[in-house]
This record gives structure tokens, sequence and C-alpha cells, in this order.
């Protein structure tokens, strides 16, 4: 029996790519290890967002060239020639076409990636719900990547949950490049899909992937509406990206500071969960007078969790040509924004000392530790022996920035 390793970069999306090729490859009778020497074949799944993280994995491609080696993922798509540039013998694997992984291993046959065999992380199902983006954003090489939006169909999802959950997956996930975007080249949206996925019979937790501002106009009250069910996690993912309307404008992103925060006051008003954002840092043109309009924003809504990515430019993009800031400076701004992250993260969860929670738990942690996520989707790491995939009510005893800590309640 052949073996095939598997090494992933970036977002959700990539991982869930990279299940559905683990189950492709599975079904066709390939062994799953978790070292490139163990095994016959290795894919490494890219990306390419950020210049920084592009520079490590060729370095790792050019580690693993020897191998028998297949690159799939963004850089594979929007940038073939650099990992042509270390061996032209390297097969590559562009998103669009994950589901034909099986012609560069044995000239298997391909599947559709909406409906193909799909790996299960644990109790964690990952589920692509589109592909390719709506948006234009001047600095983005990901649309390069993957292309202009393609919704997967309702039926296709719905079959696709009531199959993971079917094998006891108790968390689903949503993710796309937008999943605000979802529907729009089908006359669909996200809402009306999550509705259908909440009444499919089981126990199980919905988490809704990043959602941009500019694709949530027109339906900002069904998806306030949406989260308002104990299916789906308290947890929004709404970029900002920058709290200036000039830096937006540079950016292409379609929305008003004012339309973000009133967005964001609505969630917290009449949901409460938790809410994530990112902020790019030292955009070209980005004055201190730009960044201080985004450290004030971020002031008012005290996110649970800021992404932060300092801006790098990326070639085939708008913003490629466009004067850069200094380093210096991009750098002071991120530090500041970390700042912040810490801040605000640690306030957040500083509130919830002494709660007892109901948290699903999804994976082992380090030290006999357990990790699962509350309503709110917080991280939590429970100290004492509990089940995978359990349900437990846990007692917030302690926490940092990122996640809190606890104890499961008798």
């Amino acid at each position: 029996m052949n073996s095939i390793y598997f090494e992933t970069y970036g977002c959700t999306t990539n991982r869930a790519d990279t299940d559905v090729m683990k189950g492709i490859v599975r079904a066709s009778g390939y062994r799953l290890v978790e070292s490139p020497d163990k095994a016959d074949y290795v894919v490494v799944n890219t990306c390419t967002v950020i210049d920084k993280t592009e520079k490590r994995m060729l370095r790792r491609i050019e580690e693993l060239k020897d191998k028998n080696i297949i690159v799939a993922g963004c850089l594979a798509s929007a940038q073939p020639g650099l990992i042509k540039d270390i061996d032209s013998q390297i097969n590559l694997l562009p998103p669009e076409r994950v589901g034909d992984i099986l012609e560069h291993l044995d000239g298997g046959v391909c599947f559709e990636k909406w409906v193909a065999p799909m790996e299960v992380d644990g109790v964690i199902g990952r589920i692509q719900i589109a592909d390719g983006c709506k948006g234009s954003c001047s600095y983005c090489i990901t649309k390069k990547a993957r292309g202009s939006l393609e919704s997967s169909s309702i039926q296709e999802i719905l079959n696709r949950v009531r199959s993971l959950v079917g094998e006891g997956v108790r968390e689903i996930q949503l993710t796309a490049q937008d999943t605000a975007a979802y529907g729009l080249d089908i006359d669909k949206n996200l809402p009306e899909l999550v509705e259908k996925i909440i009444d499919i019979e089981g126990d199980f937790k919905i988490r809704v992937g990043m959602m941009n501002p500019f694709n949530t106009k027109g339906i900002e009250k069904e998806i306030i509406d949406m989260y308002r069910h104990d299916k789906v996690y308290n947890f929004l993912h709404l970029p900002l990206q920058s709290g200036s309307p000039k830096i937006l404008k540079k950016m292409n992103r379609p929305y008003s500071p004012d339309y973000f925060l009133n967005l964001v006051d609505s969630y917290k008003q009449k949901v409460g969960g938790s809410f994530s954002t990112d902020i790019i840092t030292g955009f070209p043109g980005e004055t201190k007078e730009d960044f201080q309009k985004t450290v004030e924003i971020i002031k008012k809504i005290e996110p649970d969790i800021i992404n932060i990515t300092r801006y790098s430019p990326r070639p085939k993009t708008d913003a490629y040509v466009l004067e850069e800031i200094e380093s210096s400076e991009k750098k002071k701004r991120s530090k500041k924004m970390t700042q912040l992250r810490k801040k605000y993260g640690k306030k957040n969860k500083e509130k919830l000392l002494g709660d007892k929670r109901t948290v699903l738990v999804t994976k082992e942690g380090k030290k006999d530790t357990y990790i699962g996520r509350d309503r709110d989707y917080n991280p939590v790491v429970v100290k004492n022996p509990v089940k995978i995939g359990g349900e437990y009510k846990i007692k917030i005893d302690g926490y940092t920035f990122a996640y809190l800590t606890g104890n499961k309640v008798n």
C-alpha cells in the first residue's frame, strides 16, 4: 500500500481542500502518514497571501524536492513559476483541481471537489461552501489563485453536512474566501444556507467563517438572526483592514468605517458573542493619521481577536506598484496593534472568570489537557479528563489573551 504525507499552510479553506484530498486518497487505498520520511508521496498545500509565508514555503519545497512531491494550493495557481524554478518536474495542483489528485499518483479517477470523499479531523468537519471571490481588493493575490466566485449548491452542502454528522462530527466549519459572498452567483445567500443546515437533525455546532463587510450589505438582519440559533456559534469574523476611508478606497474595499461599526454594534447588542477582525498595517499611503483612525475604531469595538498583517506587496496585484512606507513604520504600527490585541483579548476573557460555560471538547491539548469551544467560540483548555466530542460544564478559573482555562464541574 502506497503512503502519502500532507503538509498544509494557510487558511481554513486550504485545510478543507486538504481534507478532500485526504478523503480521496484514503478511499483509493493509500495510507496517510505523519512524516515525509515515511511517505512514498508528499503533498504540500500552499498559501501565497504574504511574502514571508511564501518564502518559508519555497524553502520547504526545496527541502522536499527529491521526494515524489505535489505542490497544491494558491502558490501553485498564482505563481507556478516560483515552484518550477526549484524543480521543473514538480507536479502542480491548483485549488480548483484538488479532486484530480489521483492523476498525479496512479492516474486514478477524478472527483468533483464539492462531492468528493472527505477526511474528518476528529469531531471537526470543514466544508468549503464556495471557491473564489466577488471582491477585487487591490492588495490580494488570492483572487488570482482562486478566481471568481463559484458557490456549491445548497443541496451538495446539505448532503455533506448529513454525511459528516452521521460520522460523528460535532463541529461543522463553513469556509470560503468570503462566506458572505456565498450564493451571489446562484441567487442564494449565506443565512438561507445556514437555516437549512440548522434544520438537519443531529447534535452539532456550526462555525461560520470570515465574511467581508461589502458582501453583508442587504442581508444584515438575516445574518444577525442567523447567529441567534443554538446550533450556531456566536462568533463573527469581520475584517476591518483599515479605519481610514481613504485607505479603504485605495484597498478597493467598498464600505465605510461607519457601515462596519454599525454592523458590529448590531451584532454585539443583539447577539453578544465574540468578535474577530483583521487589520493590515502599513498599506501604501497610510499616514499616521490614517493609522490612528484604525486604532480609534479598535478601541471602540474591543475585539476578542485581532489578526494583524504587515503589508507586503504581492505580484500581479494593483497595489504592487504603489510606493511602500518605511518598514520600520510598518513594524511600529504592527507592534501597537499587537498591544491592543493582547489588551482586549485579556479584558474580554477576564470578564468570564468564575463563569460555568458549556464547552464542546474537540481535541487533545498539551500535558494531559483537552481543548474545546464555548458558545462564543472562545478556546477553553480543560484541565481534567473529558472525552473528545463531549459537552461539559466548565468553570473558568484562568485566562490569557488567547484562551480560557477551567475544570469540569461535577
